[in-house]
């Protein structure tokens, strides 16, 4: 690669990615002040970073002011700006008009012509025979599978505006649980009743934490999986009723801990800019007719994971998801097992018990960081 395709792709990888106001997400480059863009997802933050990097190092290096040493390229792509253009002190009008001729010249350099002033004639470069590229492994986990014997079933979304609902509230939920976690399991048991009511009192809580209550209700509301929804300050308490649909009861019963933990995942893969494949909600299904789903398969150049969410009883699946893994031959650490509100003792007896990674609610950030790498 060239200078400046080497910077730029070193900037890319450092950025730092971090949830924001409104659902956004917001991403900065250490090193690099000022610099700051928001959007909804990640492919839309980093189309809008990698043009705005680009904008940023045109300008600075027509302003000869300095650069971050990155790729080992920062030092060589000033002195280049200098000797093409060695005034001191541009115009914001000659920013302007020379930023597609000093990115004309760092392509030519990139592409092995000569360097000199902007309008020098240059040799054509000779051309060379280049041995051809190997031909890279596909990452598809669809693929992998078919590879093995076996065959997936996608799992079917709802529309854009439903999952995108279904997503951010998950991500409030799991961000924010520890303020959350009695709410939770009122809903928890509503899920289960024929009426799906429920009331939940906040007179020990702090008002902070009352914020999120009403906020997350209002969330639920909004997105049809609460029928109604009322807060009586004089009690501090909230009374509802989830709507009576199987899909509002698959969410609150674990369908939201699966969504977050696929944002938790893909986000610790794309803040280290790693090439990968996701599947969510698939099911596997063997040449005899067996069909089994599995919550999350996650695949990189160096690691296929598997990952299992539950929010009560685990015991009975231990066993399948054990044969499982070993049928599309994924060591057991790479299975991770999410168990929300499990105390971290038994977690580590669990783990030494299956040979899984197993983590809750607090240690998942972490046991992705490790099982991802």
């Amino acid at each position: 690669m060239g200078l400046l395709t080497d910077y730029l792709s070193a900037a890319l990888k450092l950025a730092s990615y971090r949830p924001g106001e409104g659902g956004f997400l917001e991403v900065t480059v250490p090193g690099i002040s000022g610099l700051m863009v928001r959007g909804r997802s990640f492919e839309e933050c980093r189309e809008r970073l990698s043009a705005e990097l680009e904008l940023w190092l045109t300008k600075t290096l027509l302003a000869h002011e300095p650069l971050p040493e990155l790729a080992g390229a920062g030092t060589k792509l000033q002195e280049m700006a200098l000797e093409i253009y060695p005034s001191a002190n541009p115009t914001e009008a000659t920013i302007l008009q020379n930023t597609r001729l000093i990115l004309e010249e760092v392509r030519q350099i990139r592409r092995g012509g000569a360097g000199g002033g902007a309008g020098q004639q240059r040799p054509e470069p000779a051309r060379q025979e280049r041995p051809p590229e190997p031909k890279r492994s596909s990452l598809r986990i669809s693929d992998y599978v078919g590879e093995i014997g076996l065959s997936l079933q996608l799992a079917r979304n709802g529309n854009e505006s439903e999952e995108k609902a279904l997503d951010r509230i998950s991500g409030f939920l799991g961000e924010r649980y520890l303020a959350l976690e009695g709410l939770y399991e009122k809903l928890k048991i509503a899920s289960s009743r024929g009426s799906g009511e429920f009331q939940y009192s906040m007179n020990s809580i702090s008002q902070q934490d009352i914020g999120l209550v009403t906020q997350f209700c209002t969330l639920l509301k909004e997105s049809n999986l609460l029928k109604n929804y009322s807060y009586n300050s004089k009690v501090r308490r909230v009374f509802g009723r989830l709507t009576d649909d199987g899909k509002a009861r698959n969410f609150i019963t674990g369908g939201w801990l699966e969504r977050f933990v696929k944002q938790s995942v893909l986000l610790s893969l794309r803040r280290r800019n790693i090439a990968h494949d996701v599947l969510a909600g698939s099911t596997l299904i063997y040449p005899n007719g067996d069909r089994f789903e599995i919550d999350l398969l996650a695949r990189t150049a160096n690691t296929l994971a598997m990952v299992e969410c539950k929010t009560g009883g685990y015991e009975e699946n231990l066993e399948r998801h054990q044969r499982i893994a070993a049928d599309l031959r994924i060591p057991a650490k790479q299975v991770l097992y999410v168990l929300l509100g499990v105390p971290e003792q038994v977690l580590d007896e669990l783990g030494r018990q299956w040979g899984f990674t197993f983590a809750n609610e607090k240690t998942l950030t972490e046991n992705l960081e490790r099982l991802l790498a």
